[in-house]
């Protein structure tokens, strides 16, 4: 039996390793995520390295590509989903500090050197970060996705409600 869906969306914006989108997908079949949209040249799980990483579990979370991030985040947004960004930027609260809407939410994550494009996170409703204290001060892609997913988890499904 298929494990309840969380609503919870991860838009991946040109990722490099495809071996880091199949790990994406291990999580998130893993943690119920509903669907990943994979954005630019993303790898798919058409991919022999994305299929070896994902283990088969890009048959139980949907997926689809998209050419632009920031026309899938519109079109997000369009139909009243909370975008929120996954970047270290100064200033922006950890993921444990922010509520992510229990109605539903996107994770957008960002290429492994470059992280996300500015315009890509003007268009966010939120940016989130995970805690850092090493001296490279970063986490591998989906690394961090896990923490945060699990993050999300915790308040939906483990959490009270407020």
């Amino acid at each position: 039996a298929e494990a309840a869906k969380l609503p919870l969306t991860v838009v991946l914006d040109n990722l490099r390793s495809a071996f880091n989108v199949g790990s994406v997908f291990r999580s998130s079949e893993c943690l119920g995520v509903s669907r990943i949209l994979l954005c630019g040249y993303t790898a798919t799980p058409e991919d022999a390295q994305t299929q070896k990483s994902s283990m088969g579990t890009d048959r139980y979370v949907a997926w689809e590509h998209r050419r632009s991030t920031a026309d899938a985040i519109r079109e997000l947004r369009g139909q009243g989903v909370c975008v929120v960004a996954l970047e270290t930027v100064k200033g922006k609260p950890y993921a444990h500090e922010f509520a992510f809407p229990r109605g539903g939410c996107a994770v957008v994550l960002g290429n492994e050197r470059h992280g996300l494009e500015a315009d890509v996170l003007a268009l966010c409703d939120e940016v989130v970060q995970m805690p850092c204290t090493g001296v490279k001060n970063s986490l591998n892609v989906a690394c961090a996705f896990g923490m945060c997913a699990y993050e999300i988890v915790r308040q939906w499904r483990l959490a009270p409600d407020p």
